[in-house]
């Protein structure tokens, strides 16, 4: 059971830094499709696809992620997010994310709904994260002005693609765990061609730091990637394509957990790595 429970951290951690790490773009753009593998220990682990649709003046984000069918005898997770909003200057504005998963068949998740003041509300369904003597508290009021995972990352890109590093913290709020999520600038680095990745050639680092609010578990089981630094490496895999998350590295008890950009389509540029799940 520790093992599975294992298996499905890990694909969490890489929805978040994949999924929730789409890119950015302006009006006249074709929309995105990507999708990530994931392998732990040498094992493909489930694969996340992400469609980003943005103009302008609003945004769409949507992401699938799912465990290999493989592994079904051990795990078999599903996870769907949703993510809307208006662009103002540049500045995203929330107005809802859904998100929810389905363990052993099991579905828990949440939606929450941003007012144009930045009040947010939001309803749990399925297993519940509001007792306090397994989960650390939320204060209301730190929920206000708050993003959800996705719209924050894609308001991180933005500046990526405007030539500016990966720099600032952002106050996230999931439906369940609330926790601010730092960037800073990571190194660079060169990456060979490989038959899991359609990129290859010189990446740019983003350190991510994920500071615990409230909701979280007391007493976790385990944690990950405790002291090491978490590095998302981003680029273009191709002239004329946008920059998005490449590749990411993360040393577990069970092995590497790597994360790997599969497939990339928008407009007439269509890739797929020669190991494509």
């Amino acid at each position: 059971m520790w093992r599975a429970s294992f298996f499905l951290k890990s694909l969490k951690y890489a929805v978040f830094l994949g999924a929730y790490f789409p890119a950015s773009y302006s009006l006249a753009a074709e929309k995105l499709d990507l999708v990530h593998s994931v392998y732990l220990g040498g094992i493909y682990l489930g694969r996340i696809s992400t469609q980003i649709d943005q103009s302008d003046t609003t945004y769409k984000i949507n992401s699938h992620a799912e465990t290999s069918d493989t592994l079904s005898w051990l795990i078999s997770w599903i996870a769907e997010g949703r993510s809307y909003g208006v662009i103002r200057n540049k500045i995203l504005s929330p107005e809802q994310h859904i998100h929810e998963s389905a363990w052993k068949k099991k579905k828990r998740g949440a939606v929450i709904n941003y007012s144009t003041a930045g009040l947010v509300s939001y309803e749990q369904f399925g297993k519940k994260t509001t007792n306090s003597g397994k989960y650390t508290p939320i204060l209301p009021a730190s929920l206000h002005n708050s993003f959800d995972p996705m719209s924050v990352i894609l308001q991180a890109t933005m500046k990526l693609s405007d030539g500016k590093p990966c720099l600032g913290e952002y106050p996230v709020f999931d439906g369940r765990r609330r926790y601010n999520v730092v960037l800073s600038k990571g190194k660079e680095r060169m990456f060979s061609p490989s038959a899991y990745s359609v990129f290859s050639g010189k990446a740019k680092g983003c350190k991510i730091d994920v500071v615990k609010k409230g909701g979280f578990k007391r007493n976790p089981e385990y944690e990950l990637n405790e002291g090491e630094d978490l590095i998302l490496w981003v680029g273009s895999p191709t002239k004329g394509a946008r920059i998005v998350p490449v590749r990411m590295e993360v040393d577990t008890d069970l092995g590497a957990m790597e994360l790997h950009l599969e497939r990339y389509s928008e407009g007439t540029i269509n890739l797929t790595s020669k190991n494509a799940q």
